[in-house]
């Protein structure tokens, strides 16, 4: 099958310029002013329109256990919508939970997209523990082609790793030349000031970002930023979303600390207002971190604008409203986690980062 797009307007990540492109199967094999269509080609006409490569997103959960339930999407829904959107390569969260073998997490997780996916996909091996088998399990792999590991300095008990797993997960992913990405929020932090909020009878959506302010999230930074530049690890920070998160960042990587910066498309155009909604409306906007107050969107833009911040992903993560947000009706901390975004990222991008100039 060939495939020609013509008089579009080619967009890379360094010019713009018009051209036709030719595709045999899955290979652009010519771009050039004026291609002739062959026979058998099917001709797409882009005349006015702008043609992008595939985008990326680095951060997405299609399978999830988490919290009691499972996400909503297969991977024959969320890839559909990941092209719909633009996306053709999914990066996905590999989590097991810590009671979970981590060789084969990994082997589930890939039974979930292989022979599925209608796009490309990837994905971050989570080190949720680390214990005599670990190292070894990590290590096949990385050998079959993961060059990434995620932890959570959040979720204790799930997903979580105390300080002895964070060093050894780091110093091994030194060795292995693997960078490691990190969710960056103190645990203790969080469940004191849950249980307190709990206690006194304020159990809403809306307190959710309450239980977990910047504060919560920056010490989350610093904490991994201070193991990960002592051993000398590459690190990627997922979903930040404030500027004090983001000032912890900037200060290691001025340090010499090896660190890229994720944050999310939410985060650029949400507040915190949206889990505050009443009649527990506000429970379909609560993800960790949470949203932030709406000053934080500027520092956010800007940070993009300035090369601070590396990469917009989703952190795509879908659970029905009445059946599983409705999970923490009346306690905020057994709301399930995430929010749908992976079709609409692009689109969203565009039209509030790149249009209006």
């Amino acid at each position: 099958m060939s495939l020609l797009i013509k008089n579009g307007e080619i967009v890379t990540a360094s010019e713009r310029y018009k051209a036709d492109i030719y595709c045999e199967g899955e290979t652009i094999t010519r771009i050039d002013r004026e291609i002739a269509a062959p026979p058998d080609a099917t001709v797409v006409d882009a005349i006015g329109q702008y043609v992008f490569p595939g985008f990326i997103d680095p951060h997405v959960h299609i399978y999830l256990p988490f919290m009691g339930t499972v996400s909503k999407d297969t991977y024959e829904t969320g890839s559909k919508a990941a092209i719909a959107g633009g996306t053709t390569t999914l990066i996905e969260m590999c989590c097991p939970s810590r009671k979970d073998d981590t060789l084969k997490g990994f082997e589930l997780w890939m039974s979930q997209a292989v022979g599925k996916s209608a796009c490309d996909f990837s994905f971050h091996m989570g080190v949720t523990k680390f214990d005599k088998s670990t190292e070894a399990e990590l290590r096949e792999i990385v050998k079959s082609g993961i060059s990434s590991f995620k932890i959570f300095l959040a979720y204790k008990g799930a997903f979580g790793v105390d300080d002895t797993e964070l060093y050894r997960t780091l110093a091994l992913a030194k060795k292995l030349g693997v960078i490691v990405t990190a969710h960056c929020e103190n645990e203790t932090l969080v469940a004191e000031r849950s249980a307190e909020l709990l206690a006194a009878g304020k159990t809403d959506p809306g307190r959710h970002h309450e239980s977990r302010p910047p504060l919560v999230e920056a010490e989350g930074v610093h904490h991994l930023l201070t193991f990960a530049e002592l051993i000398g690890t590459a690190t990627y920070i997922v979903h930040l979303s404030c500027q004090e998160a983001l000032a912890e960042a900037i200060a290691a990587r001025q340090r010499g600390a090896r660190v890229s910066i994720e944050t999310l498309i939410q985060y650029l155009l949400l507040d915190k207002t949206y889990a505050e909604r009443p009649e527990f409306d506000g429970a379909k906007y609560v993800m960790s971190p949470p949203l932030r107050d709406a000053r934080n969107q500027e520092i956010l833009w800007n940070g993009l604008r300035d090369g601070l911040i590396n990469t917009v992903a989703t952190d795509h993560a879908p659970f029905d409203f009445w059946d599983q947000k409705v999970l923490g009706r009346d306690d905020f901390t057994k709301i399930p986690n995430g929010i749908p975004s992976l079709e609409e990222r692009v689109k969203l991008l565009y039209t509030y980062g790149v249009k209006p100039g």
